[in-house]
């Protein structure tokens, strides 16, 4: 039976196949896009042309007790049970085998050196296909070999030790603050990988899944505990392996519309009036912000990291703080209804009362201790972890928390959940039951420390943990993300200025600018610093309010990017090398990335220095007529407010008036930027921002279509609805054009949007 997954989407149909059968592969299965077959324990892989993709060492079955079944075959690693031996065949080497303690598998060479030509061993980690070896034993080891014609994996994950590289030779499937590794990789060879065993516990913790791998530039080696299942998705570029990946473990989910805003966080808010006081400053200061998040402080008055396992009889798990939220309900009503604020709240995945730890206890869902690395912080949860993959346990935490939903409470922010390889997964679950006993259609929500693939499909974002106010941390965030992405995490924030310590204005001012192009844009800060809200920093924050503006306008643009990409699996933040394989300098960086058709390549030193690279083709610079042509190199000096950013002609960019919270959108009409020298198009998509609608096809689509022998943008609402205009709230009703070409800038009248139309620009541009 297939092993059942979180990795993988739940019900989702096979695609139409058909079995096949060679007389050089063996029999299998075809599909559009590739086959696989199978002969003498050897797979082989073929795409849809039926070239070879990669083809397995021999494999026994898994459930074979034959001791003495034998394949044409080496090991990569095992470990020895007894001293070699000299045997007159094979048959006196399983014999060996059988009457050796321990013993799993046999080695018979032949001929074989001055060892012996038996060797006797357990705990295979490899196979491989060979002329002069024989393996033998029951279910031919704990390793699986394909071969590679030294193809370069990406997609593994990344901690900040490989965060700037996009790709790894091997992989340890794991969890912890600040890193997340998936058993998942593509391969240049043109096809996607994704390893699945049904435990939990590698390497004596349970954050570890114990499905790893690791290549020899001739062969791809996975090992792994237990059964052992690998999905196969041939695929010819990393964009078609990556949507082929995301199309198995699930699409990602649209979050609602204020998560493409701004959220301010920080450890120490201090009591209602302090909050109050922070939300004004906002709003009085006109710096853009649609949420924010408090740590402890919310629920309690005092953090649990010193708790003994029986944890305390006063503390509360699921109310309110009375500093902070003395009236919970009506300064949450207050806040949304008339500063436009939501609020999510920190949760970690442990109890602290004891009453209810003895009774999650008695029930048996309580992990037994020894899940988490205790060395920095004592105690720290120890035997307090809920295990949320039990679903009573689950249920019963949903039960516990809903009221939290219809308080007032927006979301969550999960922290501390690296109890298991999937702890984040089923917690996550188990928020969404919580929010389904309080509203049927509300659009889920969450930010998260680690994660595993297909958290996604649940609308679970997550943060790449408690990162340091360094410029080293800054310059490993782009990376750290497009790594993430590649895996399976789509939705990816970070501690903005960084979280542990003190930040300056510099350095806050670049990480902003650089989350502005980020999927969710978060700041956060510990107790003891200052928090990073704009107004704290002299000098700066004028800056710091332009890099808001500009990411509200950008809002429309994201949001549709977040559409497409639940509709096609396609990613909106993607490396260089996704668009352009050939370009070896291109390949090899992490420091830039496209958001959409959008180049970043945000200042990340401490100089101010440049450091940006072009491929091949004409660049402009956004909101700019000046043009580049690649490849190329730009260095020199930033200017403080300046972010760089580029974008190649035919590109369209819709972009909102600039508002102080989404829900002000559309604020005005929607500026449409041409940048002239080819056709183009883009899909404007709207929806009510606040439900799951969505889901069943209740956006309202405009196809945006730039020509560029005309000179005229033309438009048209495309769907089922014949009254898209109403339909969606907040949806754009007027529309200009600002078109760009190396001759300068030409800006249209404001037409009414509508069901359709077009602008003619008045002026010829030649590039």
């Amino acid at each position: 039976m297939p092993i059942d997954t979180p990795m993988v989407k739940p019900n989702a149909a096979d695609a139409p196949s058909s079995s096949v059968c060679s007389e050089k592969y063996g029999c299998g299965i075809q599909a559009s896009f590739g086959s696989v077959y199978q002969k003498g324990g050897v797979l082989t892989l073929l795409d849809k042309n039926g070239a070879v993709l990669t083809r397995s060492s021999p494999m026994q079955p898994a459930n074979s007790t034959d001791i003495c079944a034998a394949q044409a075959a080496d090991v990569s690693g095992a470990t020895r049970v007894a001293p070699p031996k000299t045997v007159a065949d094979q048959a006196d080497c399983c014999s060996a085998c059988k009457e050796t303690a321990g013993c799993t598998n046999w080695i018979y060479g032949h001929p074989g050196d001055a060892e012996g030509n038996c060797w006797l061993v357990k705990g295979i980690s490899g196979i491989h296909s060979s002329t002069t070896r024989t393996l033998g034993g029951a279910g031919g080891g704990s390793g699986l070999s394909l071969s590679t014609a030294s193809a370069k994996l990406y997609g593994r994950g990344s901690g900040p030790g490989d965060a700037k590289q996009l790709t790894s030779d091997s992989n340890t499937a794991m969890v912890e603050n600040k890193m997340t590794y998936v058993p998942h990789y593509y391969s240049t060879d043109g096809y996607a990988a994704l390893g699945v065993v049904n435990i939990t516990t590698g390497n004596g913790k349970t954050n570890y899944f114990p499905a790893d791998y690791s290549s020899s530039g001739k062969e791809i080696t996975w090992t792994f505990k237990g059964a052992f299942e690998l999905y196969l998705m041939p695929a010819g570029s990393l964009d078609l392996g990556t949507q082929a990946y995301y199309d198995l473990v699930g699409a990602p989910l649209v979050p609602p519309r204020y998560a493409f805003g701004f959220i301010a966080s920080r450890w120490g808010w201090q009591d209602r009036s302090y909050i109050e006081s922070v939300l004004h400053n906002f709003r009085s200061g006109n710096y853009p912000i649609d949420a924010f998040i408090t740590d402890f402080g919310w629920f309690t008055n005092v953090s649990d990291y010193g708790f003994q396992p029986n944890g305390e009889t006063w503390y509360d798990d699921f109310g309110f703080a009375k500093a902070t939220f003395p009236e919970p309900q009506q300064q949450l009503t207050q806040y949304h209804d008339d500063l436009h604020f939501r609020m999510g709240g920190i949760r970690k995945p442990r109890l602290g009362n004891t009453d209810l730890l003895n009774f999650a206890r008695s029930k048996g869902w309580i992990f037994p201790g020894g899940e988490m690395d205790t060395s920095l912080l004592g105690l720290y949860a120890l035997q307090r972890n809920i295990n949320f993959s039990i679903p009573e346990a689950r249920e019963w935490y949903a039960q516990k928390q809903a009221h939290y939903y219809s308080d007032g409470v927006n979301f969550f922010w999960n922290d501390e959940g690296e109890t298991d390889f999937f702890t984040f997964y089923w917690w996550n679950v188990a928020q969404l039951e919580s929010l389904r006993m309080k509203s049927s259609s509300k659009r889920f929500f969450s930010i998260n420390r680690a994660w595993s693939p297909g958290i996604a499909r649940l609308g679970a974002t997550v943060w790449t943990g408690d990162v340091n106010p360094s410029w080293d941390d800054l310059q490993n965030t782009p990376g750290m993300l497009l790594n993430w992405g590649l895996g399976g995490a789509p939705y990816v924030t970070c501690d903005i200025g960084g979280f542990t310590g003190q930040t300056n204005g510099l350095l806050l001012t670049r990480w902003l600018q650089t989350g502005v192009f980020l999927p969710v844009m978060r700041v956060h800060s510990t107790k003891s610093a200052t928090p990073h809200f704009p107004w704290l920093w002299k000098g700066f924050s004028d800056y710091m309010r332009q890099a808001l503006n500009l990411r509200y306008q950008l809002v429309p643009y994201h949001y549709s990017l977040a559409h497409r990409m639940f509709e096609t699996n396609r990613l909106w933040m993607r490396p260089l090398v996704a668009e352009f394989p050939q370009d070896t300098t291109a390949a090899a960086i992490s420091s830039q990335w496209l958001d959409g058709d959008l180049l970043v390549a945000p200042i990340l030193n401490q100089d101010n220095k440049k450091d940006i690279y072009l491929p091949k083709g004409t660049w402009y610079s956004f909101n700019s007529s000046t043009v580049t042509t690649g490849p190329t190199s730009i260095s020199g000096t930033a200017a403080i407010a300046e972010i760089p950013v580029f974008v190649r002609p035919g590109s369209v960019v819709p972009l909102a008036p600039v508002v102080q919270y989404t829900d002000a959108l559309p604020g005005g009409p929607l500026e449409v930027q041409i940048y002239s020298g080819a056709d183009g198009s883009f899909q404007l998509v709207e929806d009510d921002g606040e439900t799951t609608a969505y889901e069943g096809g209740a956006v309202r689509k405009t196809q945006l279509k730039w020509s560029e022998s005309s000179k005229t943008l033309s438009w048209k609402v495309i769907g089922t609805n014949d009254d898209a205009v109403t339909a969606v709230p907040n949806a754009f009703t007027q529309v200009f054009v600002t078109l760009f070409g190396t001759s300068g800038v030409s800006h249209s009248s404001v037409h009414t949007l509508g069901q359709s139309g077009s602008i003619e620009m008045s002026f010829q541009v030649v590039i």
